[in-house]
């Protein structure tokens, strides 16, 4: 955690006048290469997303952006790089829902969300059940065999803290099912398993499946938003078939640390809308499942962190659900 000290040090230097350190808002440029951290493994949503944008960054703010990959803890080892980054612009948390997670199911994440300021929400990533080919007709086929099979399948997630876990729990919640959840380093290597027949199946991020339901490497047998998804509008809803209000999706936003000037999360906003803006941005984004992909203003993007937060750390107690399950 940001020790009291350092944390009032950084609120205080936030507040002086831009006059005073030499900065005026509508001048505020990166000096050196922005660093844009991952807290996951490549091959995810938000990898996808981050490195689609990065080139149309160094255009907008005239200088690079790179993607940094640091996966550890449910998305705690990257998250808390940036929670003790300098204020500054040059680092900013590709925030994905685990980092939301990990405060909640850690005795000591290393940070709180009090140490983050939320600059965007970038998109909503979909999540959708996929299975070996073959394995099951349907979804109502799946639905019937993991309640009626206690303990027999096993479902993948990225790992513990993150919303594969999550979407798997809830449904179970909802449901009464029981399967065992195994926990991956990442998406890729889960969906790797589930091909190869050592895991039944998991609630993926749809980006990051797209091409392999496309190939027809894993099958799709349901999406968790409330309506359809354009990308596979054939696949229903968990809701229509098998859970009435089911729904559970990640998000990729971006995040500075909390003491970053007003001055620099709005420049840097407007610098992650308009490279979703660009066509071969919006045309990969579509191609790959992602919705909403327009970026938020920076209101919008704190009201949405709340509600995520309320939502998920509510399953969370009640399912006792710890770091190291």
């Amino acid at each position: 955690m940001i020790h009291a000290t350092r944390r009032a040090t950084l609120t205080a230097a936030a507040t002086l006048p831009f006059a005073a350190r030499g900065v005026r808002a509508q001048d505020w440029a990166p000096r050196e290469t922005i660093r844009l951290i991952n807290p996951f493994a490549p091959g995810g949503s938000p990898d996808i997303l981050a490195r689609v944008m990065a080139p149309h960054m160094q255009g907008f703010l005239g200088q690079p952006m790179v993607v940094e990959n640091r996966p550890g803890a449910g998305a705690a080892v990257g998250t808390r790089s940036v929670a003790t980054a300098r204020p500054d612009g040059h680092t900013v948390l590709l925030a994905p829902i685990s980092s939301v997670i990990a405060p909640f199911m850690m005795r000591d994440p290393g940070y709180a969300l009090s140490d983050f300021k939320p600059v965007s929400l970038l998109a909503t990533t979909p999540f959708v059940l996929v299975a070996r080919p073959g394995l099951f007709a349907d979804v109502r086929a799946w639905d019937a065999a993991v309640r009626a099979n206690p303990g027999r399948y096993k479902a993948a997630t990225g790992g513990p803290g993150t919303p594969h876990q999550l979407a798997a729990v809830l449904y179970q919640s909802m449901s009464g099912a029981d399967f065992t959840l195994v926990n991956y380093r990442g998406t890729a290597p889960a969906l790797t398993d589930i091909r190869a027949g050592t895991v039944e199946f998991m609630f993926a991020d749809m980006p990051a499946t797209m091409g392999q339901v496309r190939d027809g490497a894993l099958q799709a047998l349901a999406v968790n938003t409330p309506q359809r998804v354009p990308a596979l509008p054939d696949v229903p809803t968990m809701a229509e078939t098998v859970a009435p209000g089911f729904e559970a999706n990640s998000w990729v936003m971006w995040w500075v640390p909390a003491a970053t000037p007003d001055a620099v999360v709005n420049r840097l906003n407007a610098a992650a809308r308009h490279a979703l803006a660009q066509p071969d941005v919006r045309a990969r984004v579509a191609e790959v499942g992602f919705v909403g992909a327009g970026g938020s203003d920076v209101a919008a993007a704190q009201a949405h962190l709340r509600g995520e937060a309320e939502k998920w750390s509510a399953l969370i107690r009640a399912r006792g659900l710890r770091f190291d399950d």
